[in-house]
């Protein structure tokens, strides 16, 4: 297993060191987990509808230039949600086949190793009915969201750590109405780098 932290990674380039990474995990390497940060772009998985876009942004191109705001459409499971810096995205390449390791599964794995990351700053976390994700008593802080292709996994998990939260009141994140939204600078009431976060990260993977 290698780990690789990569700082801010504009998004459709982090696309393409995992199609690589798949294709050189499919050939038999070792598998690989990015750790990155995104500039400001919203992301829309296969099961996204027009109305998690409450602003209607991907209709109001100059507006949404103005902001500095994109909208990619990957091809992940899940629906819309938001990167930016302060933020911190996991990217795990894994060949969940060659271990037994099936989709459910791994989505689980995935939500416990979130909840050890925070347990880590003595922060309760939780799964929900809710969804997908993990919560905490002041709202909503992980996210998921993977691909499954020929047994290798890309894509994955996202934890708000020092990002701004405003940009959320744009969309329904998740599908999930209504939903809070919360980072752990705000549950700790103090700036956590992301560099701290992301030594965590490794220290915690389950793989």
């Amino acid at each position: 297993m290698r780990f690789i932290e990569q700082g801010l990674t504009e998004y459709c380039l982090s696309l393409i060191d995992m199609e690589i990474a798949i294709e050189c995990v499919q050939n038999g390497a070792d598998d690989v987990v990015f750790i990155t940060e995104h500039p400001e772009i919203y992301t829309a998985g296969r099961s996204f509808e027009s109305s998690d876009f409450l602003r209607n942004l991907q209709n109001q191109n100059r507006k949404r230039e103005a902001m500095g705001w994109r909208i990619y459409y990957p091809n992940r499971g899940g629906r819309v949600t938001i990167h930016s810096p302060g933020q911190i995205v996991v990217y795990p390449i894994i060949n969940l086949r060659k271990r037994g390791i099936g989709v459910i599964e791994y989505v689980r794995c995935l939500e416990d190793w979130i909840i050890r990351i925070l347990e880590k700053f003595d922060v309760r976390s939780f799964k929900s009915e809710e969804g997908i994700g993990i919560w905490t008593d002041l709202g909503k802080i992980g996210y998921i969201g993977v691909r499954i292709s020929k047994g290798i996994s890309s894509h994955g998990f996202c934890i708000n750590i020092n990002n701004d939260l405003s940009p959320f009141e744009n969309i329904i994140p998740c599908g999930i109405v209504d939903a809070k939204i919360t980072s752990l600078d705000r549950i700790l009431g103090h700036r956590v780098s992301i560099q701290n976060v992301s030594k965590i990260v490794i220290e915690t993977c389950w793989l």
